[in-house]
């Protein structure tokens, strides 16, 4: 009895080491699956006390069900907010003033499934080096894009059905096996990407750049996932790990350029996002070029996604493969 409550008051007042930043708006069922790939019951090589996760959802007309929220694991903490513009940084602003770690992850896009080694290797990589920005390739569920896919038909009950065959969430590197590369990460991750959706670093860092930009105005944020992704790397003294074996995995949930939009009102938006940042920065957004460590093992589920990216590294460099 002594022991037991000995074990619950130190996981009551042990800090976490790392807070992950879940942002939420309109996509109940993806978020819920979303959280359970950041449980530590789907983690590999953590315990719930190694880290926390921050969920910030905006109020939509489909917001998770009080059920799903009473029962989430004791390091998932829930915030429902009522924002009054289309972009979910004030509840990144927010979400960081409630963090208790030294570290952040930010996953600006609550319908990403996350790989069962995220958290272990995040935690690695942000040891190896006081400025360590941490990096995870990005992917869609499907064999294509999804503002492609879902004009030919792909939907919610097709990507049902993928996940249904690769029996998840009993495996989550089986993700890889039914997934593309995500347009930010379509050379690979050994080439420049554009942005992480699962992006680490301390908590000092953070602050050292200026946090997430509010300025952007348009619908999602626009490019400001990308701006503090370039920041953080390129920010003198920080060093960039690639965890080239984990991976965000999207699914359909009708995002703002995801949601197979018609292409004149999706390249409307997107040349106005392009525009804001080009008017902030002063120049158009290039990804940062840096050079990053490929940090943690490769599972054989994202071996060909590898060889994509050595033969698009070699191309870059004029080498005949």
């Amino acid at each position: 009895m002594f022991a037991e409550f000995c074990k619950r008051l130190l996981g009551r007042t042990q800090l976490p080491r790392l807070t992950v930043i879940v942002i939420i708006y309109d996509m109940a069922e993806q978020a819920e699956k979303t959280l359970h790939s950041l449980s530590a019951e789907y983690q590999l090589g953590v315990v719930a006390t190694d880290y926390e996760v921050i969920a910030i959802e905006n109020r939509s007309g489909h917001t998770m069900s009080p059920e799903f929220v009473k029962q989430l694991p004791g390091n998932i903490r829930y915030f429902l907010r009522d924002e009054t513009v289309p972009t979910p940084l004030p509840a990144i602003d927010f979400a960081v003033k409630q963090a208790r770690a030294p570290a952040i992850s930010i996953a600006i896009d609550g319908a990403r499934l996350a790989s069962p080694g995220i958290i272990q290797q995040t935690l690695q990589a942000l040891q190896m080096h006081p400025n360590a920005v941490v990096a995870v390739p990005g992917y869609h569920l499907g064999e294509k894009l999804q503002q492609e896919s879902t004009k030919e038909g792909y939907d919610r009950t097709y990507e049902a059905q993928l996940l249904a065959d690769i029996e998840w969430p009993n495996d989550g590197y089986r993700l890889f096996e039914i997934s593309c590369l995500s347009g930010s990460c379509r050379n690979g991750f050994l080439l420049p990407l554009s942005e992480s959706n699962f992006l680490s670093m301390p908590q000092h860092l953070y602050q050292a750049i200026g946090g997430i930009e509010q300025g952007f105005t348009t619908p999602g944020g626009g490019f400001a996932n990308l701006d503090l992704y370039k920041r953080a790397c390129e920010y003198p003294g920080s060093q960039l790990f690639m965890l080239g074996g984990e991976g965000t995995f999207h699914q359909h949930h009708g995002g703002v350029t995801t949601g197979g939009k018609q292409n004149a009102e999706r390249e409307a938006l997107m040349e106005a996002q392009r525009r804001q940042y080009e008017t902030m920065r002063g120049s158009p957004y290039n990804a940062p070029r840096v050079e990053p460590v490929l940090l943690g093992p490769m599972k054989p589920a994202a071996h060909r996604f590898m060889e994509h990216s050595l033969r698009r590294a070699m191309q870059s460099r004029g080498i005949d493969v």
